[in-house]
């Protein structure tokens, strides 16, 4: 019974480990947490205040349904959110546009605008003294559409995504890679 008389709900202590400055005491011991109102789960334990460490209870060391768990509902609406198929009429679209950028000049450069990758592969390209076309991909509306349409078309996803004289590159490792031969494949392509 509680002050007022009434039956104050009764709360077991699971067994538990406190963690003080960091370290294990590798003892369990039951704790007692202050009651935990009803309207909370039980799983929220408090801060520690006299250790200066957590009081948390350990997970558990079994599990009865042999089936993955599904993920919780934020991850599953963050993921939906976050990640969007590309319609077939927008990657139809995407793969001309990049088809026409790749077509249309004599180097080509996919590329983000915040990618140390890309910035090193537009330096190399400058260094060169290359004229080259770029296109931010984090800057254009379809940019998610030309990198889901690039990866069709090269089975690469990430950036810079290269093209010399219409025929793939590849990365920024790949095109420093072929430093010693760039010279003549940028003539070549009329791009020197």
């Amino acid at each position: 019974m509680d002050a007022d008389g009434r039956d104050a709900p009764s709360f077991r202590a699971p067994d538990c480990i406190i963690i003080v400055k960091g370290q294990s005491s590798g003892v369990k011991a039951p704790l007692s947490p202050p009651p935990t109102p009803p309207s909370l789960p039980t799983s929220t334990l408090p801060r520690s205040s006299a250790s200066n460490g957590y009081i948390f209870r350990p997970p558990a060391t079994h599990n009865h349904n042999p089936q993955p768990s599904p993920p919780p509902p934020t991850i599953s609406l963050l993921r939906r959110f976050f990640t969007r198929a590309t319609s077939p009429a927008a990657m139809s679209a995407a793969k001309t546009k990049a088809q026409g950028i790749i077509d249309d000049n004599a180097v080509a450069v996919f590329s983000k605008s915040y990618c140390p990758y890309c910035r090193a592969t537009k330096a190399l390209l400058s260094e060169l003294g290359a004229k080259y076309y770029t296109i931010e991909l984090d800057q254009v509306d379809d940019g998610a559409a030309i990198q889901d349409a690039l990866e069709e078309m090269t089975s690469q996803r990430s950036v810079p995504n290269v093209f010399i004289a219409k025929k793939h590159i590849g990365g920024n490792s790949d095109l420093q890679g072929k430093k010693g031969e760039l010279p003549t494949l940028l003539k070549e392509a009329g791009a020197i």
